[in-house]
């Protein structure tokens, strides 16, 4: 039988680390074993002299044959004793122990019961923490709907959380778990270790929705099916062994951590009696094993992706790694490429022009290298799609490791549900230094964005796939991207294509985050750079202040992005609903507004002005104030349970909440770079601009005083939609910001030329007859400087008044102010000459895709079709 081991701490337990759990202590590592969660739920069973557990030969019995089914782990509802413990530990099961207390009453409204529960709670763990076969502590199991409803979100959130630091505080290194359910998934728990649910649906459809949406709740930490069954007596045994043959697999394959069958046994005692009507057990009351008993143990031993065999037909990847001066981080990412169980892939390496040991250490594997002179990320990526031979192309960053079933999870919604991209997530290694930790806590890391639970708005770059296809059909990656955004770009660009995308919570890559400060302000100057040129390139997925406006939903386990958002629960009437729905909506203004970059801007105004008013002075310190408690408050909020002391704790939460200050800035400071940089003009634009002529000085004229039209000939009843987009395409590689109507505007198209010129572009078409068309375009200027230099105006008016100046001083006063007008307009004819001419240029390019030709005045005009008028 072997011998128990004495010590929780010389005998290594699977630890949790993002999606999955480890065997080694070094949780993430590059030798880590991954360990699959194999369970079954045992008990409850009736009160006996073996405090509600059979007895020792029993237990003998009963846990050779879960091992002979493969199991691993064993789940119980109550305390139970060390000797069953020991025994589990003989046959290598892992427990999880559930913490049973009265959840099923208010609890919350007597004090002293809520006192109760955490003694009792605290003394369990304190009786059984060290023992090695222990393997997590569940702080509940499904509380009650109603008590939830009863008490509030909140206070149940606030209560597991006071559970969970009591545990904490008796065994700092056990694992702590709270078992929730459908009806009330709602609950926001991020300080647990893992998430475990209780899932019983029976259509395969709709229980891999539900698993999708278990995944965005759990985020990047394991998720652990701690029920799913199927009652034998009502579906019969066979449906029931296919049931769990089939929910398992699927569990798996979509990215669980982890499965307890419910249950081990049909011997079940509840409610003080013995359970008769249900039998939900993979064997009988006398231990018979059933068919559902068959069915797992084939199904552990087959689990997806396990078998090479079962993706051989699988089409061929090509992984593409882009490094610039990567040495530090490319051997892991290689190393762990090497390992990955995908049996047909292939890795190329764009070493773009790095000037350190980067190219050395790509020779030293079976990889393809291309060597470049540096380009830029976008470029690169290009190199790699052209020199790809697989159908699908797999990006990850130089400084990622990836997990070993990266590719086929990857893959998987390819085949499933015809997606031209797939990503994943990405969560910082566990080996990563005390900064990169915290950067890893801070905003403005890599996430992804759904439209629903199993669609993609945004998947980040570092973790993404696309189909070959799908990429060379929209032109690749646009190189205006040279350190970020390209990501954002190729998604919106596919989307707007009419592709899909969609995200794979068990695609599981490392990332490394930067270990400096000063790395970490790089990168979001760098990030606020590309998010400048996105705004260049998709001007209406932005908002009036310039910020990126998504469709989806933002998932993030960060505090920073959980508070900012309202939600609103539907529990459905009456709060009966066993599937409640959980809505997003916009930022929450009040702890949203002092993070804001405007805020910021606002608080540094009062500061100056408090040199001329002192008292400003106050409401400088608090706006300040109110930034600096909430960047705290997100500090203090993050889970950092890893780190034990608490002087180290307290030097994580400072740097947290300095880096939450510090992200607005450098982001501010990255779109005020790219707003002024010429790389918004792309290669075609500079083309463009170099073709184009000035407007006569009279059309600029008439353009300023009123509008411009154009007239063009079509002879092949082009779409108007058509041109306007070829227009859109052109004007936004070499004009400022392109903005479309949204079904809302009398014009089509706003096309910001300058920093303070937009030129409205309205198109019709005239039929007349047959395939023949008049294409007419109207060009009107906006004019939001017209009032505002109808202020100057006004204002140097004033001033000439109340200065009392003597009347001979009134000519040279007009005469000045005739002379500054004459330069205004000047500046301003001069600049419509310029960026009208392009937009005309730029209309006419769109017009001869089509073969539309530009037209002098008709004389004599085209008349309409009398009988084409008619029959409209």
């Amino acid at each position: 039988m072997g011998v128990v081991c004495l010590s929780r701490s010389a005998c290594a337990l699977p630890l949790p680390a993002a999606k999955f759990f480890y065997e080694r202590t070094r949780a993430g590592g590059t030798n880590d074993t991954k360990f699959l969660l194999r369970g079954v739920t045992y008990g409850t069973f009736a009160p006996d002299a073996n405090a509600g557990y059979p007895a020792p030969e029993q237990l003998r019995d009963d846990f050779a044959l879960m091992r002979a089914a493969g199991v691993n782990t064993l789940r119980v509802y109550t305390e139970p004793p060390r000797a069953l413990l020991d025994e589990a530990h003989r046959h290598g099961l892992k427990v999880i122990v559930g913490l049973a207390w009265t959840q099923h009453v208010c609890f919350l409204d007597d004090e002293a019961l809520s006192l109760e529960i955490r003694e009792g709670v605290r003394a369990a763990v304190r009786r059984l923490h060290d023992h090695p076969a222990v393997f997590a502590f569940a702080l509940g199991n499904e509380i009650p709907a109603p008590i939830v409803r009863w008490h509030g979100k909140a206070a149940i959130e606030g209560f597991l959380h006071v559970l969970y630091d009591d545990v904490k505080r008796e065994a700092p290194e056990a694992l702590c778990t709270y078992v929730n359910f459908p009806p009330t998934d709602y609950l926001e728990l991020p300080f647990l270790d893992f998430v475990c649910f209780n899932v019983f649906l029976h259509a395969l459809a709709d229980f891999r929705a539900y698993m999708a949406k278990l995944h965005h709740l759990a985020g990047n930490r394991p998720l652990v099916l701690s029920e799913l069954g199927m009652d034998s007596l009502r579906e019969g045994e066979p449906e029931q062994a296919k049931h769990l043959a089939t929910h398992v697999r699927a569990a798996f394959a979509d990215g669980a951590a982890g499965v307890c069958v419910f249950s081990f046994t049909d011997d079940w005692w509840r409610g003080g009696s013995q359970v008769l009507d249900w039998r939900f057990g993979l064997v009988d009351a006398k231990r018979a094993p059933k068919p559902a008993y068959i069915a797992l143990r084939d199904s552990w031993q087959h689990l997806p992706f396990t078998d090479v065999s079962e993706v051989a037909s699988w089409p061929i990847v090509s992984v593409v790694v882009c490094a610039f001066n990567a040495a530090a981080t490319l051997e892991d990412n290689l190393s762990s490429l090497a390992r990955l169980s995908y049996p047909s892939y292939e890795v190329i390496v764009v070493n773009d022009g790095s000037t350190d040991a980067t190219l050395a250490i790509a020779e030293r594997y079976d990889v393809r290298i291309i060597s470049v002179p540096n380009g830029g990320l976008s470029a690169a990526r290009n190199l790699g799609l052209h020199a790809a031979s697989g159908e699908i192309v797999a990006y990850t960053d130089a400084d990622t490791r990836v997990d070993r079933d990266w590719l086929s999870h990857l893959v998987q919604p390819f085949l499933e549900h015809g997606f031209a991209g797939v990503g994943g997530p990405n969560v910082v290694p566990p080996d990563d230094p005390w900064v990169a930790q915290c950067v890893a806590r801070a905003p403005g890391g890599p996430i992804h964005v759904m439209l629903d639970n199993v669609t993609a708005e945004h998947i980040p770059g570092c973790n993404m796939a696309f189909r070959r296809s799908a990429l060379l059909e929209v032109g690749g990656f646009d190189a205006t991207y040279i350190k970020a955004g390209d990501d954002v770009d190729i998604c919106w660009r596919l989307q707007d294509a009419g592709h899909k995308l969609g995200f794979a919570p068990g695609a599981l890559v490392w990332h490394h985050h930067r270990a400096t400060v000063s790395a970490y302000i790089r990168q979001q100057i760098g990030y606020g750079e590309g998010e400048s040129f996105l705004f260049h390139r998709h001007a209406d997925r932005f908002n009036a202040r310039g910020h990126m406006r998504w469709s989806g939903r933002i998932y993030s386990q960060l505090p920073a992005y959980r508070t900012l958002f309202q939600q609103v629960i539907y529990q459905g009437r009456f709060g009966v609903e066993p599937f409640p729905l959980t809505y997003q909506g916009g930022l929450s203004l009040w702890s949203a507004l002092p993070h804001l970059i405007e805020w910021h801007l606002f608080t540094l105004f009062l500061l100056v002005a408090s040199l001329i008013q002192p008292l400003l002075l106050w409401a400088a310190a608090a706006a300040a104030s109110a930034t600096w408690l909430g960047c705290a408050r997100h500090a203090w909020t993050s889970k950092i349970d890893d780190v034990s002391k608490p002087a180290e704790r307290f030097r994580y939460r400072m740097l947290i909440t300095w880096l939450h200050w510090l992200q607005p800035w450098a982001r501010f400071r990255g779109r005020l770079r790219g707003h002024f940089s010429d790389r918004n003009v792309s290669t075609h634009g500079r083309e463009l601009l170099a073709e184009s002529a000035r407007m006569p000085f009279t059309a600029t004229l008439k353009l300023i005083l009123l509008r411009a039209d154009v007239r063009l000939w079509d002879t092949q009843y082009t779409p108007i939609d058509g041109v306007l987009l070829k227009l859109r395409q052109l004007a936004s590689g070499a004009l400022a910001p392109v903005r479309s109507d949204m079904g809302f505007s009398d014009y089509d198209l706003v096309v910001r030329a300058g920093r303070a010129f937009a030129f409205r572009v309205k198109l019709t078409a005239e039929d007349h007859g047959g395939m023949n068309r008049l294409f007419r375009a109207r060009l009107a200027l906006e004019r939001p400087w017209l009032p505002r230099l109808g202020v100057c105006v006004g204002l140097g008016l004033v001033a000439a008044v109340l200065s009392r100046a003597p009347l001979d001083d009134y000519p040279a006063w007009m005469l000045l102010q005739a002379g500054a007008g004459g330069a205004l307009f000047w500046f301003v004819h001069n600049r419509v000459s310029l960026y009208g001419g392009q937009v005309l240029h730029a209309l006419k390019l769109a017009c001869r895709e089509h073969d539309i030709r530009p037209t002098s005045e008709p004389s004599p005009e085209p008349k309409p079709d009398p009988q084409h008028t008619v029959a409209s």
